[in-house]
């Protein structure tokens, strides 16, 4: 059964990731940042909005003012595209099934482990991105203590969104989380009215709309509604709007951007781990052997703990910095696109996979509230100031 449930989620991911490319690409836009509000995309806006000014990133990161080589016949634009979306939607796919499966090792949002996985998650980043400053692979990032304070903010919220989602998906289905997380432009908005005083045009406030009512009407007949899951869903979207308004000032300085986006999401993702050690020592360290304990006495093998925690983290590292690459690439009508598309592809990837029926309020209600997200989106650009 769970060999047939992945080989469906790899289909439906192959078709998104072709869809993506194909029915999404746009021309590729200029190196000159467009005009676009940098939470346009909520929680990761304000550090993509830097990866559209940048350079191509490649894995060195930093910036690269060498001139371009040439590249092989058979690599071109499209190419590149189908790769990287491919990439970034497999990541987020597979981060969402294994995280649930480690989640689900592990008791769940009530195992008394939850925080200690999102911890192993973000470390693993660090595992990745360590090596390649000391080896030489990648440009080290050149910062100052003033440099590391003024960042440390994004880090801190970027804990809280991660945690916070890992709670949700934890408390209920893969797919109810990540209908609740569609609310966050909501929290954008607000967040830019009281923080930066941005107040948008009221066509696009009106597309909150279908986004609240949506997500109202998918939880109303929830199979696995927990008002755990909701609650950490909306502790998940404010940390990822503060991240966006704190980042917005942050990205734009110069040192921010000589450090290239890859070099930015390791970076923030250190700042992740730091923030989060805190919440498991006082939250869950004094438990950690029992809960542990706890789940190996119902059967579960270490080693599926450990590789669900491994391969969560790693595909987690995966699709971020992946999708910096894909998003430095395209225009934002169709970064909102595929950022919609996206979420499609994890509700029905995740439903395959586990198994996990949707009433028709369900699906209703997910299809307006994605609709709304996107719509957001779009009147923002259309209507931006």
């Amino acid at each position: 059964y769970a060999f047939h449930s992945m080989r469906s989620v790899a289909i439906v991911v192959a078709f998104a990731g072709l869809a993506a490319v194909s029915a999404l690409h746009a021309p590729t836009v200029s190196r000159v940042a467009p005009s676009m509000a940098p939470q346009q995309q909520g929680a990761a806006s304000a550090l993509r909005r830097v990866a559209v000014e940048s350079a191509p990133m490649s894995l060195r990161g930093g910036e690269d003012d060498a001139p371009a080589e040439s590249s092989p016949v058979f690599w071109n634009e499209t190419v590149e595209l189908a790769v990287l979306f491919g990439l970034w939607y497999a990541g987020n796919t597979g981060y969402n099934i294994y995280n649930k499966k480690a989640l689900n090792n592990l008791g769940g949002a009530k195992g008394g482990l939850v925080w200690t996985i999102a911890l192993c998650q973000l470390f693993t980043g660090v595992l990745w991105v360590l090596p390649l400053w000391l080896l030489g692979i990648r440009t080290k990032p050149s910062m100052t203590t003033e440099n590391w304070m003024q960042i440390a903010p994004v880090g801190i919220f970027a804990a809280g969104a991660h945690g916070g989602s890992v709670v949700a998906l934890g408390a209920g289905a893969v797919s109810f989380g990540q209908i609740l997380k569609a609310c966050e432009p909501a929290f954008s908005a607000v967040n830019e009215i009281i923080f930066l005083r941005e107040v948008q045009a009221w066509q696009v406030y009106l597309t909150l709309i279908p986004i609240i009512g949506g997500v109202a009407i998918a939880s109303l007949k929830e199979l696995s509604f927990s008002w755990l899951a909701v609650w950490a869903a909306m502790i998940a979207n404010q940390s990822a709007a503060m991240k966006a308004v704190f980042g917005k000032s942050v990205m734009a300085t110069d040192w921010a951007k000589a450090l290239g986006p890859a070099n930015q999401y390791g970076v923030v993702n250190i700042i992740s781990v730091l923030a989060t050690l805190p919440v498991v020592l006082g939250l869950e360290a004094k438990g950690m052997k029992k809960s542990y304990d706890s789940a190996l006495k119902k059967g579960v093998m270490p080693k599926d703990i450990q590789l669900n925690v491994l391969l969560s983290g790693f595909f987690f590292y995966l699709y971020n910095e992946v999708s910096f690459m894909a998003l430095a690439k395209v225009s934002p009508v169709t970064h909102s696109v595929a950022n919609t598309l996206k979420r499609v592809v994890i509700i029905v990837a995740s439903c395959i996979y586990f198994g996990t029926p949707m009433t028709k309020e369900g699906m209703a209600g997910s299809a307006v509230a994605i609709a709304g997200t996107l719509l957001y989106s779009l009147a923002k650009q259309a209507y931006k100031k």
